[in-house]
């Protein structure tokens, strides 16, 4: 049984990963309060997801001094190779003997492999990142593919779009350590109050530039054990999603309905905005996700969002043209989220991509049909692909003329300064994309329901 030190951990959740599918996010939150130290807990983190970004780009390195595949080798040798590799290969902090050295120990519960251990690693040290890659002008795609660590598929799209150097940015963007943000709870406390909260509690804070109630935190343990978390001063939440409540705009007092809102940042949000009066049906497929909303918003002290258990194709018991806001934030591929979850690059298939389209322009359609005249429809996804983004709202346009689209350039809490930005802004929809922006990738779609003459 390998020790539960923060390394052994690192093994034996990136095991589950490789053999169950397991969640690395879910297995991080379940396993790391074990660690006493926050600096373990720190690391610990570091290793499953750093290693699960790069996986592709470990294996490259490794396999050049193994003289046999990978996939022969135990799940464990393999998980121990890879995290003594990330350690060698990107984190600085840690002297490569002694990632060496810990990995040796880690494979010592399988002595057959202990000196194949000692000997790829000590060679990828050796080596350093002196590794022959594929030549970029004839091989861009497997290039791209083993120098940064995404499924080929995803780098052949992406170059279709915006060629190599956008391509290689936003790879590099993804590879990056997400950054915290959270929201403040303005129900319950100004963001200048909170920052002086955050900092009193050791918290390094830097206001957001993008959402009046953004802040980005640095040096933290574990939040759950913070008081200003604990008193719901405070929810996570990133500054691309944050947009999204202001983008709909609610005012006190109006009914909103929010189509596909578990686990309830963007509701929380609109309640926010609305003072807490009014009324929010807040929809989910899943009963036990509803439950998630509640205990958020009982948290957060809002007492106007109703959770709602149906299928957002069908949004049981909401009357036609009965909300004055509507917000319809899909499920989706979730491929701007990469850099966030370390291993959904390895989870997604395109064609499974293909397949949501049609899902997301059924539940758009049945919350569409809920606005009021006058009332505000906003469509909005965490991912890049346009047949998700661009496209379908090309085709809901095309069938729905009486939603007229609504320019977001003064609907978005800050200015837009890129000249592509304001030009799809301007024409109600914006694509944010992580390497130009600095968020999560994240895109939006702003409508107005006209108002039928008589």
């Amino acid at each position: 049984m390998i020790k539960e030190t923060a390394r052994g951990m690192a093994v034996h959740m990136l095991t589950r990963v490789e053999v169950e599918g397991a969640y690395a996010n879910l297995l991080l939150q379940k396993n790391i309060p074990r660690l006493t130290d926050s600096r373990d807990r720190q690391f610990v983190t570091l290793l499953v997801n750093g290693t699960l970004k790069n996986r592709l780009t470990l294996d490259y390195a490794l396999r050049r001094h193994l003289s046999k595949p990978m996939s022969s080798l135990p799940h464990e040798v393999r998980a121990i190779l890879r995290i003594g590799a990330f350690q060698v290969l990107y984190v600085d902090k840690v002297p490569p003997a002694a990632a060496i050295n810990e990995s040796v120990e880690l494979a010592k519960e399988f002595p057959k492999f202990t000196g194949l251990v000692n000997v790829v690693l000590r060679k990828v040290m050796e080596k350093g990142w002196d590794i022959p890659w594929p030549d970029s002008k004839r091989e861009p795609v497997r290039y791209l593919s083993v120098r940064y660590s995404h499924p080929e598929w995803m780098i052949q799209r992406w170059l279709k779009r915006w060629g190599i150097e956008e391509t290689e940015a936003l790879c590099k963007a993804n590879n990056e350590p997400a950054q915290t943000w959270i929201r403040t709870n303005t129900l319950k406390i100004s963001r200048e109050g909170l920052r002086e909260r955050l900092s009193e509690e050791g918290i390094t804070v830097e206001l957001g530039q993008r959402v009046p109630e953004s802040l980005k935190i640095q040096d933290f343990g574990a939040l759950g054990q913070l008081g200003s978390f604990q008193e719901g001063l405070f929810t996570v939440q990133d500054e691309s999603s944050q947009l999204v409540a202001h983008v709909l705009d609610p005012k006190p007092g109006q009914f909103v309905l929010d189509a596909c809102s578990a686990p309830g940042g963007k509701s929380t949000h609109l309640a926010q905005l609305m003072q807490n009066e009014g009324e929010i049906l807040a929809f989910d497929i899943h009963d036990h996700k509803l439950e998630l909303i509640e205990q958020l918003a009982q948290k957060l002290g809002v007492t106007i969002i109703h959770p709602q258990l149906g299928d957002a194709r069908d949004l049981p018991g909401i009357r036609l043209g009965s909300q004055d806001r509507v917000l319809v934030d899909v499920p989706c591929s979730g491929l701007g989220v990469l850099r966030r979850r370390a291993d959904l690059r390895w989870q997604k298939e395109e064609q499974g991509l293909m397949e949501l389209p049609s899902l997301q322009f059924a539940i758009l359609e049945r919350a569409a049909s809920c606005v009021k005249e006058g009332g505000i429809l906003v469509y909005s996804t965490c991912t890049t692909e346009p047949e998700e983004n661009f496209e379908l709202v090309k085709k809901f346009r095309s069938v729905h003329p009486e939603f007229e689209p609504v320019d977001l350039v003064d609907a978005l809490p800050y200015t837009l300064e890129d000249s592509r930005d304001i030009k799809q802004a301007n024409k109600g929809m914006l694509q944010i994309l992580p390497h130009r922006h600095g968020m999560d990738g994240f895109f939006l779609a702003k409508f107005r329901r006209s108002v039928q003459r008589v």
